[in-house]
């Protein structure tokens, strides 16, 4: 994993956790932590999907993010190692 991609991961799990339990849309985090919108979603939707809770409003399919009240950066933080070293150990990139 590239250094710049963990940084981007642990500025949105900081984002989620300041916010204290509190729901946040991928354009309010984007907004707090300075990426794209789409990047937001990416990441958390690739590498954060076990420690995010995520609520849909319908009918106008907006999306609702909060960190599970079980999660913390330690464990983030073990779980990105681990993923990176299976990630290497089987020869992708990510």
């Amino acid at each position: 994993m590239e250094k710049k991609m963990l940084e981007r991961l642990i500025r949105i799990a900081n984002c989620l956790r300041q916010a204290e339990n509190g729901w946040l849309w991928p354009t309010e985090i984007a907004n707090r932590v300075g990426l794209h919108r789409r990047t937001v979603t990416r990441l958390i939707e690739t590498h954060l999907v076990n420690f995010v809770d995520e609520q849909k409003l319908e009918p106008s399919n907006i999306r609702m993010l909060k960190l599970k009240p079980t999660a913390d950066m330690t464990s983030i933080l073990k779980f990105l190692s681990v993923k990176e070293k299976i990630s290497r150990a089987v020869g992708g990139r990510r």
